[in-house]
């Protein structure tokens, strides 16, 4: 089994919460672990040139973390609501903030390149690894969960065969069971009402065609391309094709965090999808457990599934697994030993040990 690191260096435009001795643990948990590359940032403020070459002496690929549809400060476009309002964003115990951008706007397309050449293009970096490249999900509200009706993403969806006036007729009714999956397609979905299918199809192409032309001014610029993508029960809800994705990846690394209760963990996003749906008059319940074939979107059972599906992408997997101890974070040594036996036991490539190796991370058997 394949291993990469993953280390948070702070928020993008704070200041950096890396000191010199952060290398020495960076090193120490690459040996412990036997990985062969580290994912880090995304702050500026790091010594990334002196990292890089530190890792390079070892023989190992280094990743700048970058956020793509969020995080961005005032240069980054907003996403609008399909109530015409600009998207809010999750509360949770994390460090990063979830409000996110259009991922139409070319301008918000070309900033994590533009951030990269004016922050790290002399650092020394083999690759870059991409993160929030999607829509908002429930846990943002329903309305912004719904992603982003500004005139260029609704003109784009109109394009796509979407009745663009029929569907805010749908959304003005009190009942939205039409939001709920009829089937699993792949990791996707399809839905009943063929307007609606049509929408989440459309939402999908939108964000591969966004996240492929910033790949590829990374390829441009001689990087490698790593992809932060979400679980495959939520992924396509919220604009990700998975499988078209990791055309455009080296590696992906599928978010199955089955015990963190913040943006991106399985049971936050379960629990906020059920609860926004349920408000606006959508009763998901278990369905999409069902469609799944389990009772919980968390369970070993489940998370089988999942890599049996992600085995049969064209690029590499690496699952990612939660080994910091945090408040909004439940692990323990059991239940990491647990997730990498069962990945050693898959087809995929290995898994990312997440989300910050320089933290306080639970000591398991490996």
């Amino acid at each position: 089994m394949r291993t990469i690191v993953q280390a948070f260096t702070g928020g993008l435009y704070g200041p950096a919460s890396y000191t010199d001795r952060d290398t020495e643990k960076l090193i120490s948990a690459i040996d412990r672990f036997s990985a062969e590359s580290a994912i880090i940032g995304w702050n500026a403020g790091a010594p990334y040139d002196k990292i890089t070459s530190a890792l390079h002496e070892l023989k190992k690929e280094v990743f700048l973390w970058l956020p793509v549809f969020s995080e961005l400060g005032g240069e980054a476009v907003a996403a609008v609501d399909f109530l015409g309002g600009k998207h809010v964003g999750a509360v949770s115990g994390a460090d990063d903030d979830f409000t996110f951008a259009c991922p139409s706007e070319p301008v918000n397309i070309g900033l994590a390149a533009a951030h990269f050449d004016r922050h790290f293009k002399d650092c020394g970096f083999d690759g870059v690894f991409l993160d929030k490249i999607r829509f908002s999900t429930f846990g943002n509200g329903f309305a912004s969960g719904m992603g982003c009706y500004c005139k260029r993403c609704r003109d784009y969806y109109s394009q796509e065969g979407v009745d663009m006036g029929k569907f805010m007729k749908l959304m003005g009714h009190s009942s939205k069971g039409f939001l709920i999956p009829e089937a699993l397609h792949g990791m996707g979905y399809t839905f009943e009402n063929a307007l609606i299918d049509k929408l989440f199809r459309a939402r999908a192409k939108l964000i591969t065609e966004s996240v492929a032309k910033v790949a590829a001014m990374f390829r441009q610029r001689g990087l490698k391309v790593g992809l932060d993508v979400f679980a495959p029960p939520f992924a396509y809800l919220f604009g990700q094709d998975t499988e078209a994705l990791a055309g455009c990846a080296d590696f992906i690394k599928p978010m199955i965090y089955r015990v963190t209760d913040a943006p991106a963990g399985v049971p936050y996003e379960a629990r906020h999808m059920k609860a926004e749906l349920a408000a606006n008059g959508c009763s998901i319940g278990d369905r999409l457990e069902a469609l799944w074939g389990t009772d919980d979107l968390s369970s070993e059972e489940c998370f089988r599934a999942q890599l049996a599906q992600l085995a049969k992408l064209p690029c590499r997997v690496y699952s990612g697994v939660e080994v910091n101890k945090t408040d909004f974070c439940a692990t323990t040594a059991e239940y990491v030993e647990e997730t990498i036996k069962t990945v050693k036991e898959s087809n995929i490539a290995g898994c990312v040990l997440s989300w910050n190796v320089l933290s306080e991370f639970v000591v398991c058997s490996w």
